[in-house]
């Protein structure tokens, strides 16, 4: 047979040191024992037989030794030279636990150790072998492997076992071959812990390469990448698990900074240096009495010494920061101490929770309280001015009956009258701010309004400021609370003077139009008709985009603390919406605000010159029972009653009324008020029922009927008086009452 070159330059190159001495040795036997047979064959010696066999036995003894001293001396190349290659293998895939750079390593030292065309490897990636790696590709027009296949493919089965592939020899049938000039391949897979990671193709263009110790070698290679793998995942997964916690650190909601014992700051999260406006390189290294302000100075150093001397460690302590702008933050402080090797204080971990929104929402939510606690105040107070003004008004009704217009006392009567509706009006804001007030829906010009509004406030404006109005000419009528209204424009006014606080003008006016030529988009649902609007004008300071989409939300303000509650848009709000109108706003930082408010025109005008007629009075002859606990209420709810033809008894307790119902007294009606002590107005009203289940019942009260809402009560009375109330109010509700017409 005929020897490749080739193999005879591989077969040298795979000789050691030893093999080669040994070959000398025994090439040295063989000659010697050559010569001396040829010199007794061609000498004058004769060969003696026994000469011969020694020789023989000499030469055979000698190839022997040659023959087993060479295997064994290739044995052990061998074994040496696989375990410098494991070796290399191994320091190469070692030099790094990045697993692209793993790959790399491997696979060069795989194509040089083993001599070979062409290497990849794939590494396992979901269910996909993705190529990481290849040597020897330039002009190879054929893959064994294409990247991107599932590890699933069972066409590909064959990657999970070791493998020679080799061209079948020229003149033999047989399969196709489909690897272009690759005349033989092997491949071997990895493993991680018996998990199949990867796969390693080498191919030659020789198909002798290729023999089953270099496919052993190639798997004990392979058994290297793999632990290699494995410690490189291992690493991985320790790295992103310590990304993931310095994400935390960094990225956590709360300021976290570590300070030494000499109160340095050592280390920081960047949550507190883009809280205080700091990079963190102006933070580390720097004092932690930085962060407070200078008056905290000697309580933070008192309190770092106190935390390292006696190992103290501080639970929801709150107190105040400095950002780097100089604005003071609240924040609530943990800490805990970080222990050296000796067990001794070295550091301070300390935990800061920023709660300057939480403390503003308490001051926000004590401030609302304060509020409420006013507003019932107001309330009991207009409760009883409403049971005084109840007297004056009906005592006045009584009298202007008793005179005539052109009697000298008549003058003064309405005066009194006239006061004692404007203490009325007075009563109905105290009760609206308390939230106890009802709407009370009725026509009321704008014009007359804006008037009555502009004389209250014109009180509190400085002389800086000029007060201007521009009414419209035509009669401006809307369905509405004037109490709502009035206090809606006052907010405004108070909001526009407040604006200026260098003097300015304010402008008031009202007008005319339709939804659709509104000059700026209207906040609040699309409307349409007529609309009555009513504008405030100021030349103040003016309000950013930012700032006009909050300023209806409740407690928001832009006035220093103390200045302002940051309800006073969110009622105009509440107001305007309630009358099924809308608003406008335009503002710009240093020209001043215009707010518009939009109320739907009534267009019965006829209807309020109806109301405003003087009509007659219904009058009756029944009788009346009149509960009340004032004495002068009750008095003169029974003149006005007695003055319109009723036969009236008053008495001042509940108790009072059962004891004359018990003693078969009857009556058709009963006027109630609802707040008595002893025996209250709904007890009362429930034992009337019991004892007199025909009798008409009109609740009389110094609260808005919106306190009987949702309550049984409210549906079982004929009637409700919202005192005070006048002689017409009076005669219409107990006429209804009487006539089954009643609530």
């Amino acid at each position: 047979m005929r020897i490749s070159f080739k193999k005879i330059k591989r077969f040298r190159s795979q000789l050691g040191p030893v093999e080669q001495g040994q070959v000398v040795a025994s090439t040295a036997v063989v000659v010697a024992m050559v010569t001396i047979f040829m010199v007794r064959v061609f000498g004058a010696y004769p060969l003696e037989w026994y000469v011969f066999v020694s020789v023989i036995t000499v030469g055979i003894f000698g190839f022997l030794i040659v023959y087993f001293t060479l295997n064994y001396g290739r044995l052990l190349e061998e074994q040496k030279q696989e375990l410098i290659a494991i070796n290399t293998i191994a320091a190469a895939v070692n030099r790094s636990v990045e697993i692209n750079y793993v790959l790399e390593n491997a696979l060069h030292e795989v194509k040089r150790l083993l001599d070979v065309d062409y290497a990849w490897i794939y590494h396992v990636e979901g269910n996909r072998l993705s190529l990481k790696a290849m040597r020897g590709e330039e002009g190879q027009s054929a893959t064994i492997i294409r990247s991107g296949a599932t590890t699933d493919d069972e066409m590909l089965g064959w990657v999970r076992a070791p493998r020679i592939e080799q061209r079948t020899k020229k003149g033999r049938k047989g399969t196709e071959w489909k690897y272009g000039d690759v005349a033989a391949w092997a491949s071997v897979p990895m493993m991680m812990k018996d998990r199949f990671a990867g796969v390693i193709v080498v191919a030659s263009s020789d198909r002798e390469d290729f023999t089953q110790k270099q496919l052993d070698l190639m798997a004990a290679i392979a058994n290297q990448i793999g632990v290699a793998l494995e410690n490189a995942g291992l690493f991985d997964r320790l790295r992103k698990s310590e990304e993931r916690y310095m994400d935390l650190f960094e990225h956590s909601p709360d300021m976290y900074h570590i300070v030494n014992r000499e109160g340095i700051i050592v280390s920081c999260n960047q949550t507190e240096a883009d809280r205080l406006g700091y990079r963190k390189e102006e933070l580390i290294g720097e004092p932690v009495l930085k962060l407070y302000p200078q008056s905290y100075y000697p309580d933070a150093q008192r309190l770092l010494t106190e935390i390292f001397q006696n190992n103290y460690e501080v639970s929801g302590l709150e107190e105040q920061m400095v950002t780097k702008a100089g604005e003071l933050i609240d924040v609530s402080v943990n800490t805990s101490i970080i222990y050296g090797e000796e067990r001794k204080p070295a550091f301070m971990r300390a935990v800061a929770r920023d709660i300057t929104e939480k403390k503003k929402l308490e001051a926000k939510i004590l401030h609302a309280q304060r509020i409420d606690s006013i507003g019932n105040l107001a309330g009991g107070v207009a409760h009883d001015f409403n049971n005084i003004l109840t007297s004056i008004l009906g005592s006045t009704a009584i009298m202007k009956r008793k005179m005539k217009k052109t009697d000298a006392w008549y003058r003064f009567a309405e005066i009194i009258e006239t006061a004692a509706k404007r203490g009325a009006g007075l009563t109905r804001q105290l009760l609206t701010f308390a939230r106890k007030g009802t709407t009370q829906f009725r026509p009321v010009v704008a014009n007359d309004i804006i008037e009555e509004t502009l004389h209250l406030f014109e009180r509190s404006v400085d002389k800086t400021i000029e007060v201007r109005k521009e009414l419209a000419e035509e009669l401006t009528i809307i369905n509405g609370d004037d109490g709502q209204i009035q206090q809606a424009l006052l907010n405004l006014l108070i909001n526009a003077r407040d604006a200026m606080p260098e003097g300015g003008v304010i402008m008031i006016k009202s007008e005319v139009l339709k939804f659709d030529e509104l000059p700026q988009k209207p906040i609040g649902e699309s409307r349409s008709g007529e609309f009555v609007g009513v504008s405030v004008i100021d030349t103040g300071l003016g309000m950013d985009r930012h700032t006009q989409q909050h300023i209806f939300e409740p407690f928001f303000t832009t006035k220093d603390q103390g200045k302002g509650t940051g309800l006073g848009l969110s009622v105009v709000y509440g107001v305007v919406n309630s009358h099924e109108g809308f608003i406008t706003v335009q503002s710009d930082v240093g020209k001043g605000s215009m707010f518009s408010m939009f109320f739907p025109m009534l267009t019965d005008k006829e209807k309020l010159h109806r109301t405003a007629k003087q009509q007659k009075l219904p009058r009756g002859n029944e009788r009346v029972l009149v509960i009340d606990d004032e004495e002068h209420v009750g008095e003169v709810i029974g003149g006005m009653l007695a003055d319109l033809g009723y036969a009236v008894t008053t008495v001042q307790s509940g108790k009072a009324a059962i004891d004359l119902l018990k003693k078969k007294k009857r009556f058709d009606l009963v006027v109630l008020d609802m707040n008595m002590p002893t025996m209250g107005g709904r007890e009362t009203f429930y034992k009337l029922k019991e004892l007199h289940p025909d009798v008409r019942v009109v609740i009389s009260t110094g609260y808005s009927n919106t306190s009987l809402d949702g309550s049984p009560l409210r549906q079982a009375v004929d009637g409700i008086l919202q005192k005070p109330y006048q002689l017409e109010d009076l005669s219409h509700a107990v006429r209804a009452a009487l006539e089954g017409r009643g609530e």
